[in-house]
């Protein structure tokens, strides 16, 4: 086995295991319903089924000079990534459709692809696919075992130690991104696009650029129109995490499959390597796009509940400016969302969740960037838009104050 996938292993181990010490997978089938169940499933039979008629067909591939094609067609059929539960706990997902759907698939899907390419007789040696087996044992079955033990055993101490070092897990995603970018990333790349010394080659890696460009896109407007059509059927957090699930194939499985391809055409390197680099790059893009839509939504959420009228926050304005300097710092904006909260709700958020709403809202105040909010700005803002406090105190977590 070399070093690079030595490394994998270990990546998707660490991934695994901090990933599965957050889930008891005895009571976790109660939590995913089966709307999103028949929805995911649903969605891979399709893939399937189309997959397999271009395959078997004979319109797709003729020769080994299409051999690509048929991987672009498998990189639709492979099931969703290891990495599922990670993108999940990352987005406001619900984790559990996440991490069952993901493990179910990832063992049911690769026997069947097994079965499709010793029918289809492809010069691709289905052998490869036993390291993706290896994978499945050394970074999916034997870390996820280790996690449940833990986490029966111990829930209080392994839940402790999964909520201080679940970064690891993050920052293993991360390396193995690296990793696997500089193991598929061709020796010619730089040439071939900047200063081509074989025009067939870099016809060869803009047209992969081209076919990886279409596939990415059209595996999450299907999964986005999906969302829309089923909106109201699925919770939030649910129809992120089917979004992940089919938005997000599982590449190394895939790539293990270049393994045993007898046919090393330039179209087949650049096919892996813009597909490793849509595969890790495309979520960083869609984790800031999820992250700022986030953000508006708490603020828009805290428009449903009560106002505080401008003399009142006047009222609190001067009661806080007790220096008579007629500006509010940071930690005095901090306390007048608190005094609003008494008004309103009659209960305070925690200190984390108005250190938050008041460094977002502080910048929005303070519109000179002076570092200081003074009563003019509060009242033109107050005046618009509103000032606002939901706290929505019903579990251990609050909503919270906002504009």
């Amino acid at each position: 086995m070399q070093p690079q996938e030595l490394l994998r292993i270990h990546k998707q181990n660490s991934i695994t295991f901090y990933t599965y010490l957050d889930i008891d997978f005895a009571a976790s089938k109660r939590k995913v319903t089966s709307t999103v169940k028949y929805l995911v499933y649903g969605w891979m039979a399709v893939r399937w089924i189309i997959g397999l008629l271009l395959i078997f067909s004979g319109f797709l591939y003729q020769s080994e000079a299409d051999l690509y094609k048929v991987l672009w067609v498998l990189f639709w059929m492979v099931p969703p990534a290891l990495t599922s539960p990670v993108l999940s706990v990352l987005w406001g997902g619900n984790l559990y459709p996440s991490a069952l759907l993901s493990r179910t698939l990832s063992i049911v899907a690769p026997l069947a692809l097994l079965a499709t390419l010793k029918v289809a007789n492809l010069p691709i040696n289905v052998d490869s696919l036993i390291f993706f087996g290896i994978i499945l044992i050394l970074g999916l079955a034997i870390p996820g075992a280790i996690a449940q033990f833990w986490r029966d055993k111990s829930p209080v101490e392994s839940n402790h130690h999964s909520k201080n070092w679940k970064f690891i897990g993050v920052l293993a995603v991360a390396f193995m991104a690296l990793a696997t970018g500089f193991q598929f990333t061709p020796a010619t790349f730089l040439s071939d696009i900047f200063s081509s010394t074989d025009t067939a080659r870099s016809l060869a890696c803009l047209q992969q650029l081209a076919i990886a460009t279409l596939v990415f896109l059209s595996m999450r407007a299907a999964a986005t129109l999906t969302s829309v059509v089923t909106k109201g059927k699925l919770s939030k957090a649910e129809a992120r995490d089917a979004y992940i699930l089919l938005v997000n194939p599982n590449f190394f499985l895939w790539a293990a499959l270049f393994i045993g391809v007898s046919a090393t055409t330039s179209d087949v390197k650049y096919a892996v390597f813009w597909a490793s680099l849509g595969f890790f790059c495309i979520p960083l893009i869609e984790q800031i796009l999820f992250m700022n839509s986030f953000g508006n939504d708490i603020l828009r959420e805290t428009l449903r509940s009560s106002r505080v009228a401008t003399e009142d926050i006047k009222k609190l304005f001067l009661q806080l400016d007790t220096d008579g300097s007629q500006s509010l710092d940071r930690a005095e904006i901090t306390e007048l969302l608190g005094l609003i909260e008494d008004m309103t709700t009659g209960e305070r958020s925690s200190e984390e969740v108005r250190k938050y709403v008041t460094d977002y809202l502080f910048n929005i105040l303070d519109s000179d960037k002076n570092g200081t909010v003074d009563l003019a700005e509060l009242e033109e803002y107050v005046s618009t838009y509103g000032l606002v406090a939901n706290l929505n105190v019903v579990s251990a977590a609050a909503s919270p104050v906002g504009a």
